[in-house]
């Protein structure tokens, strides 16, 4: 046999009987996340939802948190507030404040598979505050304003509000401004109510811009002007707040 022949044949022979290569070493539950949130910055849910689904199947909170938010905003998937409750359930009872904002969000609005249980969501709300959670500071503040899954308290309104706006909720700063404006567990104050509403204007709140407006088409402590009013409306509908956007597509007339 020629020696070149013999050679390849030695190596067949050779590879033939070589061990199989071992499999890869699986992924870890930390290497899993770090892919499911460069998946999400690249806009690919699919992927991050396979890679949070790796890590949450080893026990990792993050991944369950991560596979919950996804079906709690309906990211790449179907929303279904069942099952994003299903996987944000076990993270939340290990204090985490994301999941438990998020599981207050859920029953608060209800829908998609879940009733609305404020009181539920009063409860979730008040843990994730408690454990430093901006949102769940202003939601709470929320609940003790309206009575939403707890009796009114507007103390506790102002309380809770004042905490998450100076964490930089602009949504609480005008619940600061619409306690003063009202006069609600606080001597009416319409000057610091207009103070907090331009803060939050300022921060691009449409909310706050729309308040305004009202102030000055019905005169509440400014001199009334149409004017100024349809001005601050018109930066409210640009910013996106619905109610502004509504009232300039109909008959302005002013709110009472």
């Amino acid at each position: 046999m020629p020696p070149i022949r013999a050679a390849l044949c030695l190596l067949t022979l050779l590879a033939g009987c070589a061990a199989p290569l071992p499999p890869p070493p699986p992924i870890t539950a930390d290497e899993a996340q770090s892919r499911a949130m460069q998946a999400l910055a690249a806009n690919k849910p699919q992927e991050a939802l396979d890679n949070f689904t790796i890590a949450a199947k080893q026990g990792d909170h993050r991944g369950e948190r991560g596979i919950g938010t996804l079906y709690y905003t309906g990211y790449g998937v179907v929303k279904d507030f069942g099952e994003a409750t299903y996987w944000l359930t076990a993270p939340a009872q290990a204090s985490d404040p994301s999941s438990e904002y998020t599981l207050g969000l859920i029953a608060d609005q209800g829908g998609s598979g879940v009733l609305q249980d404020r009181a539920k969501a009063f409860t979730w709300f008040q843990r994730a505050a408690g454990h430093g959670h901006t949102g769940a500071a202003y939601s709470l503040g929320r609940a003790y304003h309206y009575g939403f899954g707890t009796p009114i308290n507007y103390a506790e309104a102002l309380r809770w509000y004042i905490t998450a706006a100076q964490a930089g909720d602009t949504d609480a700063t005008v619940g600061i401004g619409i306690l003063n404006v009202e006069g609600r567990g606080v001597r009416q104050d319409f000057k610091r109510g207009i103070a907090e509403f331009t803060k939050a204007a300022e921060a691009g709140n449409g909310d706050a811009m729309r308040r305004i407006a009202n102030l000055y088409f019905n005169g509440d402590g400014v001199p009334h002007n149409d004017a100024t009013a349809y001005s601050w409306l018109r930066r409210a509908a640009a910013a996106g707040n619905e109610d502004a956007i509504r009232r300039l597509t109909t008959v302005m007339t002013p709110e009472t």
